[in-house]
């Protein structure tokens, strides 16, 4: 496959808020050169508050933080994920309030990544390798490759202005020109699937909490009922 523009703008939009201030976005691949941002952006909201994480008790352990910042620094590498950034009024001073980390996911193939070694890390590994388990995107899409979300946050500051919708619209553009019929994953909240819903994303498998927790000798402490995943297809 020929390489692609990168990095590439996919989406503008703009939203208003309460007070009748009107707030420009843009999304765009990650650029390289805030590559190292975008993680800390995650390692600073996502495992925080995401039940996986904070069910690990990632957030309270460096040497997990670690962990996962070598991670996601080399899914961040594939060149594959996306960013939200707020434009100032002259459109040339932006802030990052969102990013998506995603990867190419392979049937049969497990995410190459460094074994952990802390608690933490084993117990998220333990739940990732569990709910990969499930071949819900490939059956249903007769795929054996689709892009996968690996992480999605949004600034406190601008939820509930549609971020992570629009993530997830431009995600289905990016997977379409890397040549991947499907996109999908793991949605582990109540949030993350409205979200989803709202993106046009079909939940194709759910789990209730309880028992994925017993599948995996958990105990989740989430007001979300089930453990969803959703995919779409992008042709």
């Amino acid at each position: 496959m020929a390489s692609r523009e990168y990095p590439k703008t996919w989406g503008k939009f703009e939203r208003i808020t309460e007070d009748g201030k009107t707030l420009s976005f843009v999304i765009e691949d990650i650029p390289e050169d805030l590559w190292p941002t975008a993680i800390e952006f995650m390692l600073g909201n996502y495992i925080r508050e995401d039940v996986w994480w904070t069910t690990a008790g990632t957030a309270e352990d460096p040497q997990a933080i670690e962990e996962y910042r070598v991670l996601w620094t080399s899914i961040v590498k594939l060149k594959m994920s996306l960013a939200c950034f707020l434009l100032d009024s002259e459109g040339t001073e932006r802030t990052l309030v969102g990013v998506n980390l995603c990867m190419p996911q392979e049937k049969g193939h497990f995410v190459e990544h460094k074994p952990p070694k802390t608690q933490a890390g084993l117990l998220s590994l333990c739940m990732f390798s569990e709910a990969m388990k499930v071949t819900a995107i490939y059956d249903k899409y007769d795929v054996s490759k689709y892009l996968m979300g690996a992480g999605l946050s949004v600034s406190t500051e601008y939820r509930g202005l549609g971020v992570a919708v629009e993530l997830l619209k431009c995600r289905k553009l990016l997977a379409k020109e890397e040549g991947l019929n499907v996109t999908g994953g793991i949605f582990t909240s109540a949030s993350a699937q409205r979200s989803a819903e709202k993106a046009d994303m079909e939940s194709i498998y759910e789990v209730p909490y309880k028992e994925f927790g017993d599948q995996c000798n958990i105990n989740f402490n989430t007001n979300t009922e089930n453990l969803k995943i959703f995919a779409a297809r992008v042709e």
